[in-house]
């Protein structure tokens, strides 16, 4: 009894003993020229480019002041999609939070939060055409954002972005 206890309890604890959550996907918006440049590190040395007239779509695993920490960078065309395989760098990928974008998914309006949690005050609500959204910062579901017109910043849980440059979400 006790062994198929200890064991359950490990299995309900897992998703939180090995820090997972939900990921946080966007698109890259680039219009500085013909090409984005992934890092090896925050400022650190160009070691990819993703070119600028192609829609992709990265998994960001975590921020650093303003650089996003990136894993799997997906190229859309339409319905159709192609994983990126990034190669040249030990340290990992970066890319500037400048560069990166989501909107609003789904029905009733999303809410920019005051703090990364429900229950934290509303700053702002928005419907899924009204406005987009730079990442600031990770924490946990949550992504730190602003308007891109810097007007609102606040929190947003993750399953209210919409990561497809092309389309908008359900």
């Amino acid at each position: 009894m006790k062994k198929i206890l200890l064991i359950s309890l490990v299995a309900l604890l897992m998703p939180t003993l090995s820090g997972a959550r939900e990921l946080v996907n966007v698109y890259i918006i680039d219009n500085d020229g013909p090409v984005t440049n992934v890092r090896n590190a925050p400022n650190g040395k160009v070691v990819a480019t993703l070119p600028t007239n192609e829609a992709f779509v990265v998994t960001l695993l975590s921020s650093q002041g303003e650089w996003f920490k990136i894993d799997k960078v997906v190229e859309q065309y339409g319905d159709e999609e192609k994983e990126i395989t990034l190669s040249g760098s030990k340290t990992g990928y970066w890319i500037h939070r400048s560069l990166l974008s989501f909107t609003i998914a789904g029905d009733p309006t999303g809410c920019l939060r005051s703090k990364p949690s429900s229950k934290g005050k509303v700053v702002k609500i928005a419907s899924s055409t009204e406005l987009s959204f730079q990442p600031i910062a990770l924490q946990g579901e949550w992504v730190k954002a602003t308007t891109t017109d810097g007007k609102y910043t606040g929190w947003i849980h993750c399953d209210k972005i919409c990561f497809n440059p092309l389309t908008t979400c359900p």
